[in-house]
């Protein structure tokens, strides 16, 4: 069985050239240090010197620099949305896919300064002597702000000026990536996973809601969601889903339909033959980034038909395979979306519709989901 990130299964059944790369992370990617331009994005401006790459080097290897595509799952599949968005990439790729993602995870000026403020701190150095410090030492400061799951939003891209110039999701709405077809995908229980992992997750939903929104509006999405499941716990779980992937997928989706051909796709699983001690019966809905095994290495049933599907969409622009129902284009007055199940793929329009619309009009600044200590939330 292949990693998922090996894409030589992928490469061999549909004759693409698979180019996979490293960008910076944490605080060497993200840290916004005050007085030094663009330190904030740097791990993005890494993404896009390895496009510029691809560019101008992937005939050499059989590759044609005229028919990119950028694929990404969870931060990845942000960071497409960060490309689609960025005017310095433009040109460098021609189609986009993301898997578990949104165009809105970039962090505010304020949350950016709380992050570096502590991490600066917690290093007992100053600005001017960041460049000195030794690496372990970062990744120590890092892991004392939060680590393992918790601290998946800490390090984010900020809007730097040259690589971001506002949220991806408004460039993107407003035509940036103009032309640039896109298939967008997410889990139906993106995060189960988190409430497997960390069980406190579904725990901080009504904070959340109440920091975003107010109490009321706080009080008025958990009357949507506990109505639409009975389960206090997973309700909250739906909750954290739908904010962290399921709605900014379903944006910026919206977003790019208006300006290039949309595809939209749900992968449902279940997951199967899990160990029964962490998951009793061994059977589990899909859950965050799943589905990037499948779409890689192949395999049967719904996997398999999303290898399909993105090998068609990588080679001709168009994700519909031989053996999956007809897939119209994305659009938001049908909102057609192909769900991957294991009982066989089926489209639907406007799943979860009323989850959907309890998020329509609110617009909110995404945080950290947990909180953490020097005012970082």
């Amino acid at each position: 069985m292949g990693k998922v990130e090996d894409g030589s299964a992928f490469a061999k059944d549909f004759g693409a050239v698979v180019v996979s790369f490293n960008y910076r992370l944490g605080s060497m990617g993200f840290l916004p240090v005050p007085g030094e331009a663009h330190s904030g994005a740097f791990g993005m401006h890494d993404q896009i010197a390895a496009l510029r790459w691809v560019h101008e080097n992937i005939a050499a290897f059989g590759g044609d620099p005229a028919k990119v595509t950028v694929y990404g799952v969870s931060a990845g599949a942000k960071s497409v949305a960060n490309l689609m968005a960025s005017p310095m990439a433009r040109g460098l790729f021609h189609q986009a896919i993301s898997g578990s993602g949104g165009g809105d995870h970039v962090a505010t000026p304020a949350q950016a300064a709380a992050v570096a403020d502590e991490f600066i701190r917690l290093l007992a150095a100053t600005t001017d002597q960041l460049r000195g410090v030794p690496a372990k030492d970062l990744l120590d400061a890092q892991n004392a702000i939060g680590e393992g799951l918790r601290a998946t939003w800490i390090w984010r891209p900020t809007i730097d000026g040259l690589a971001l110039t506002r949220t991806p999701v408004d460039a993107v709405t407003e035509g940036a990536a103009a032309g640039i077809p896109l298939l967008a995908q997410h889990c139906v229980d993106e995060c189960g996973l988190y409430q497997l992992m960390v069980p406190d997750a579904a725990l901080q939903a009504d904070r959340v809601l109440a920091n975003y929104f107010g109490q009321d509006g706080c009080d008025e999405l958990l009357g949507v969601f506990t109505g639409n499941q009975p389960d206090a716990v997973q309700a909250r779980v739906e909750i954290m889903s739908a904010e962290r992937y399921i709605i900014p997928t379903v944006r910026l989706a919206d977003g790019q339909s208006a300006h290039a051909k949309v595809w939209r796709s749900r992968f449902d699983g279940p997951l199967t033959g899990l160990p029964d001690a962490i998951v009793p019966g061994g059977l589990l809905l899909a859950v965050h980034s799943t589905d990037a095994h499948g779409v890689f290495q192949g395999g049967p049933d719904a996997v398999g038909q999303m290898h399909a599907a993105w090998g068609a969409f990588v080679t001709t622009g168009n994700p519909n395979a031989a053996g999956l129902p007809e897939w119209p284009r994305y659009t938001t007055a049908d909102r057609a979306t192909m769900i991957f199940d294991n009982d066989g793929a089926h489209l639907e329009h406007d799943p979860q519709s009323k989850l959907r619309e309890a998020w329509e009009d609110r617009n909110w600044e995404p945080g950290t989901w947990w909180e953490f200590a020097g005012g970082i939330q």
